[in-house]
């Protein structure tokens, strides 16, 4: 295994630890605290909307890509897309 797949896996271990005991910490912490029902709208309205935005984004991008808007891109820059790229 190569260096930086060590350091990659030993990061994402890190992370995921970190996340969990910010998890704990949180529920301990906040028990008690409860949300209202704006508070509750808010949450789910934030949540679709990033979810539209991004799959709005993601259907841009690969749209752009099929039409060959971005080739104009790779020849400005003194690239040229070679062919066995898909």
């Amino acid at each position: 295994m190569s260096r930086s797949n060590t350091l990659s896996i030993l990061f994402a271990i890190i992370a995921l630890v970190a996340g969990g005991g910010f998890l704990v910490f949180g529920t301990i912490a906040l028990a008690g605290v409860t949300m209202s029902v704006h508070g509750w709208i808010a949450l789910g309205l934030g949540i679709v909307v990033s979810l539209a935005l991004g799959t709005g984004l993601t259907t841009v991008l690969v749209i752009s890509r099929r039409r060959g808007y971005d080739e104009a891109a790779y020849n400005a820059g003194g690239l040229a897309p070679s062919d066995d790229q898909v």
